[in-house]
């Protein structure tokens, strides 16, 4: 077992201990079949219902006694929960949930599971039946699709569990639903499942608005408020990657993807080369690396302020339209260069532009949570690539030096060291700023004092 792997099954065991000596009932959803020595998933946990704060505030106790700190938190259905280590940048994802809901509506009525429990070592799972049910429902209600690792599980306590399984879906969607999905599970005809579920979320839908109006009209106004507050403070980052040609901003960003796909999803996040693409996605797609980015003679000044107010629009435009949905998502945004090559390389885009045009131009731009330069001597920038004289080269790097210290979200790594270790500085970077994000959101005290950087002067 890897450190990083002790490090996550200490703080799991921490935490199943904590809540069992808090006298918390609790069970583990899908996925247990490792834990608590190995997961490589997110833990999603279910409690009863008005103790998933209480359970939360156990989590990250026993947590900080572990050595993990809560570096970000989101409301999704689940109240989400990630936590880092102080040693390391070793990462665990808790889910905790105290019903099954499907915007503002319960897909499942999940109230007898924890009843039927079955009891392991430090932790509990479902009834077989209940967890066949949610392995069926959870993904089927969300994306109209059965998953495909849990086909085999369905099938056989479709048929080992016919009864119970009848009974509990019935709760939700009426007898004759049940019993369908029932036997059509136990038949494998997942096409004919899968072709159900918009009939299923309707009869959802209509069965809990005439039934219990008051209560799904609450839930549907708890949503509501739920979904404001992500919109306002979303869980997911931008990061914006800097640096003179040879600093390995690409390869960095694919290490970083990696680094913290614990915390943010890859199927969330997004990649971006200098600007989101609004007005040309396709032309860039078509378009190769720049092999000679000075080659070129610099446009006029009227061609060069046409150029700059179409692709600041793109600037505008693509924050907004590409930086806000991610995040809000929890997904993490990483852009290489961005804005800032206004600002310390307009040759690159062959333009005459005025430093106060630039400045005005980024005073209307969404700004990124974090921008960190790759900083290394010019001789090994040189080493990598040779695109631009060294004069030039050594040029970018004090210009970039001098534009991330003045930056108040500015952060400058090291990037003549290994890749690997670039990454992990870089994620330890990510990792502790959010951890300050997510204190001064949840209003508590603060953690050990960051790790020393070069940064914040006033902002531009």
């Amino acid at each position: 077992m890897s450190a990083e792997a002790q490090e996550i099954s200490q703080l799991v065991r921490a935490v199943f201990r904590a809540w069992d000596q808090d006298g918390m009932a609790f069970l583990i959803l899908r996925n247990y079949e490792g834990l608590p020595d190995f997961t490589t998933n997110d833990i999603d946990v279910l409690v009863a219902p008005g103790q998933r704060r209480r359970a939360e505030q156990t989590l990250v106790a026993a947590a900080r006694e572990a050595g993990f700190r809560l570096h970000n938190r989101a409301e999704f259905m689940p109240v989400a929960l990630y936590l880092s280590s102080r040693r390391s940048h070793a990462q665990a994802h808790f889910d905790l949930f105290d019903a099954s809901k499907w915007r503002a509506f319960d897909f499942l009525g999940c109230q007898g599971f924890l009843e039927r429990r079955v009891r392991r070592e430090l932790f509990a799972v479902p009834h077989p039946a209940d967890e066949a049910a949610t392995s069926l429902l959870s993904f089927l209600i969300y994306t109209g699709r059965v998953k495909e690792k849990y086909r085999a599980f369905i099938t056989a306590q479709c048929r080992a569990e016919a009864a119970a399984m009848t009974k509990l879906l019935a709760q939700t969607y009426g007898a004759a639903r049940a019993r369908f999905l029932v036997a059509a599970g136990a038949e494998q005809r997942w096409t004919a499942i899968e072709s159900a579920a918009g009939a299923l979320r309707r009869t959802l839908i209509l069965r809990q608005l005439t039934r219990h109006p008051g209560r799904t009209l609450r839930s549907v106004l708890a949503d509501a408020k739920r979904l404001t507050l992500r919109f306002l403070r979303p869980p997911g980052l931008t990061v914006v990657l800097c640096g003179a040609d040879g600093c390995g901003k690409s390869t960095i960003a694919r290490v970083l993807m990696d680094e913290l796909s614990c915390t943010f999803s890859p199927l969330k996040g997004r990649h971006f080369h200098w600007k989101p693409p609004v007005f040309t996605a396709r032309r860039r797609a078509a378009r190769g690396p720049a092999t000679n980015p000075h080659g070129q003679p610099v446009r006029n000044r009227f061609a060069s302020l046409v150029y700059f107010l179409f692709h600041w629009l793109e600037f505008f435009l693509g924050s907004h339209l590409s930086f806000r949905p991610t995040t809000f998502r929890g997904g993490l945004v990483l852009i290489d260069r961005y804005y800032y090559d206004f600002f310390v390389d307009p040759g690159r885009y062959r333009l005459q532009l005025s430093p106060g045009l630039a400045r005005l131009g980024y005073a209307f731009l969404k700004k990124p949570d974090l921008v960190i330069l790759l900083d290394a001597p010019a001789e090994v920038l040189q080493s990598r690539k040779q695109e631009v004289p060294r004069p030039e080269t050594e040029r970018q790097c004090r210009a970039y030096r001098a534009l991330v210290s003045r930056l108040p979200n500015g952060r400058i790594i090291d990037a003549a060291q290994p890749i690997e270790k670039v990454g992990a500085d870089i994620a330890r970077v990510i990792l502790d700023y959010m951890a300050e994000r997510t204190q001064r959101r949840l209003g508590t005290r603060p953690g050990p004092p960051l790790p020393e950087t070069e940064r914040a002067k006033p902002p531009l």
